[in-house]
């Protein structure tokens, strides 16, 4: 878990959360709100083809004898790097290798989503406290971050690398949590099916930005919200 560097007075706190007008997300507001971007294909877009990473590291499983239970929706990277957690441990940096192969390559190619830095600083302006939860690791996260310049608008920064279970696990809200303890509220925006189990698992409305809604529906996430411009956040939580 590494806080991301703060540029004065953008800190979110108390005074500037009860400012906000009541919305889905409630109106109590004892402590901070936070919100919470995924960041692949939400803030920043690369060519990262994540169902050929799953492709990938499930013939890496079956090679190896592993069992891959079949079932009607597709595995994602990071379940079967959980199947390897618990059933060929021995596998587990093996499949990481080939996650980390795809995000090297992609990440040297990614953009920056438009009006992303926009909708942090706006998230800030209204009180939210702000942070990035990806499946991608620290490198990636930091390569990206710190190319379009997105870190002075941040928090906290939650890689793989600070997790022990990756989406559509719910455990990177956990380390949110320990920052902000006592936060009021929380959100999580993103722009997959993995994203928005994460955040019904862990208890927090989920922001869906051009979301594939066939896949949303198939998954059974509950959408709060859907946008098709960050730059139509704060509207959505009214």
């Amino acid at each position: 878990m590494t806080p991301a560097p703060s540029t004065d007075g953008a800190q979110a706190g108390p005074g500037s959360a009860r400012s906000l007008a009541p919305g889905w997300y409630g109106d109590a507001m004892p402590g901070p709100p936070v919100c919470v971007f995924d960041l692949d294909h939400t803030l920043v877009n690369s060519p990262l083809d994540l169902r050929a990473v799953s492709r990938e590291i499930e013939a890496l499983l079956l090679g190896a004898g592993v069992r891959v239970p079949e079932r009607e929706l597709r595995w994602s990277g990071a379940e079967l790097l959980a199947l390897a957690q618990v059933t060929a441990p021995a596998l587990v940096e093996p499949a990481l290798d080939i996650a980390r192969s795809h995000e090297r390559r992609a990440m040297q190619s990614a953009v920056l989503e438009p009006f992303a830095a926009e909708a942090l600083a706006a998230m800030r302006a209204l009180g939210f406290a702000t942070a990035i939860w990806t499946n991608n690791d620290r490198v990636v996260a930091d390569f990206v971050l710190a190319r379009f310049g997105l870190l002075p608008h941040l928090d906290l920064v939650v890689t793989r690398d600070d997790v022990v279970r990756l989406k559509p696990d719910p455990d990177g809200l956990a380390v949110v949590r320990t920052l902000w303890p006592e936060a009021s509220h929380m959100v999580v925006v993103g722009d997959s099916w993995v994203d928005g189990l994460a955040a019904q698992a862990g208890g927090v409305p989920f922001i869906a930005y051009r979301p594939d809604h066939a896949e949303m529906a198939r998954r059974g996430v509950v959408v709060a919200a859907t946008i098709t411009s960050l730059l139509d956040l704060p509207a959505a939580l009214g």
